[in-house]
């Protein structure tokens, strides 16, 4: 049976489209988790609840130079770092940033974010509201509870 000579570009056409969509890697977009966050409140099991903004001010109204506190993290694809800095009850001022830096990877089959630290592994289940800028990590060993909300740069603002 002969092919009619006009279905020869069109099959041609239709088998490149197939071999060359068959070649790409599926791209996933980006985790959620990867930005520049600021913690919003830290719990465990037996303490209440603190606000950081308001243990913050707390101990800026004490001391104004302690308004070097900080706690934030920073996520890649690759590696998050989380980075504190707390009062030095023994100056007037903050110790030096403690900054730890994790490798990371989100467990397809449990869910858990699994932060990698030499042999060292912290699993959290992490989720996210406020479209997508809150996070909420629940460590699985300790059941200590960290929110963070999202750094909000000043031209995402403007828009």
């Amino acid at each position: 049976m002969a092919m009619h000579w006009k279905t020869k570009p069109i099959l041609f056409l239709l088998s490149l489209v197939i071999v060359i969509s068959c070649g790409k890697e599926e791209v996933l977009p980006p985790d959620n988790l990867i930005g520049e966050w600021n913690v919003y409140s830290i719990s465990n099991n037996t303490d209440p609840v603190i606000i950081w903004d308001e243990l913050k001010a707390s101990a800026v109204d004490l001391i104004p130079a302690y308004s070097c506190m900080e706690f934030t993290t920073s996520a890649t694809e690759q590696i998050v770092t989380t980075r504190y800095v707390f009062i030095d009850e023994n100056s007037a001022g903050c110790r030096n940033p403690v900054i730890s830096a994790y490798t990371w990877n989100n467990d397809p089959e449990t869910g858990f974010y699994n932060f990698i630290q030499g042999n060292n592994i912290v699993e959290y289940a992490i989720t996210f509201t406020n479209n997508d800028n809150r996070m909420t990590w629940i460590d699985q060993t300790s059941g200590d509870i960290t929110v963070w909300d999202r750094q909000v740069s000043a031209a995402t603002v403007a828009e």
